[in-house]
């Protein structure tokens, strides 16, 4: 079991954030049209990939890295779409969110 150091902790924050800021920029490049947002958007997935790259490089099982960044960065990108982009947030939208994301984490708990 890997030690969870600040710097791992700071890691799989700054990928969750990449790969956010990565998912929110998705819209402004209408389609891979638009030059900078394309860009934008390519390079902060290449950061949040790398950081995970690194994180399972420092240790962290592939098992427990990916099912909790499945689960995390849906839940921010809904997050920024009803923030920013007036998406819907009905109970029955949150609901099945969340219960999908306890599926996942019960799913990598099972050994």
């Amino acid at each position: 079991m890997i030690t969870l150091t600040p710097t791992i902790i700071m890691m799989l924050a700054a990928s969750v954030v990449f790969q956010v800021i990565g998912l929110s920029l998705m819209p402004l490049t209408k389609g891979v049209t638009q030059l900078v947002p394309s860009v934008a958007c390519g390079l902060a997935f290449l950061a949040g990939l790398g950081l995970m790259a690194r994180l399972l490089n420092s240790g962290i099982n592939l098992g427990i890295l990916l099912p909790f960044m499945a689960a995390v960065v849906p839940l921010c990108a809904i997050t920024v779409g009803i923030l920013f982009y007036g998406e819907s947030a009905s109970f029955i939208k949150l609901s099945l969110l969340v219960s999908a994301c306890l599926v996942i984490g019960f799913a990598s708990s099972i050994s």
